[in-house]
């Protein structure tokens, strides 16, 4: 005779280990959790080649370029060490603060939290109308030297990267098997 559960309702417990009665993973929510590590990687890539590129320029024509011409005339040369400075300071801040988020995101994906799907989604979007919209408008596609040209190119696979992900992180079977993992961890 079996073991009579412990449980009132007469059913066992879930059980971690028994995972195989939760079905296959679907492919959407596993491309998810995997394609957050490229993503991480292109954005750490992106932003060396932008610290390289910022090293190698002529920052008094690189300032008279990025500002508008009555901004830029009235700098002196101590003005403009000091913009520089600050720059390579907020790219470096920037580029850090992106990559703790990514690790922050990517670790909870991969624990199937279904914050981490939300907060990733949000920054995904939000990367998209920065960088996309820069890609489109800002960027002198004529005028860029080989590294700004390959960084240029890059950005772009981030971008399409990421929307990709994000129609994978929409998908309605990402958003049940989330949803059906957040229900069993309460």
């Amino acid at each position: 005779m079996p073991e009579a559960s412990e449980n009132k309702y007469g059913t066992t417990p879930y059980s971690a280990t028994q995972r195989s009665n939760l079905g296959e993973e679907p492919r959407s929510s596993k491309l998810t959790k995997s394609l957050i590590w490229p993503l991480l990687a292109l954005n750490v890539i992106i932003t060396v080649l932008g610290l390289i590129h910022l090293q190698t320029v002529d920052t008094t024509e690189y300032y008279n370029e990025v500002l508008p011409p009555d901004q830029a005339q009235g700098l002196t040369p101590e003005m403009v060490d000091t913009m520089h400075t600050w720059t390579i300071i907020s790219f470096i801040g920037f580029g850090a603060l992106s990559v703790i988020l990514f690790l922050i995101v990517g670790l909870g994906l991969r624990a199937t939290k279904t914050w981490a799907r939300f907060m990733g989604i949000v920054f995904a979007v939000l990367f998209i109308l920065s960088e996309g919209l820069s890609l489109l408008f800002t960027v002198n596609y004529g005028e860029l030297q080989t590294l700004e040209l390959f960084n240029a190119v890059l950005s772009w696979v981030a971008v399409l990267l990421t929307i990709w992900w994000i129609v994978q992180a929409m998908n309605k079977q990402t958003a049940q098997w989330f949803g059906f993992h957040r229900r069993l961890q309460h």
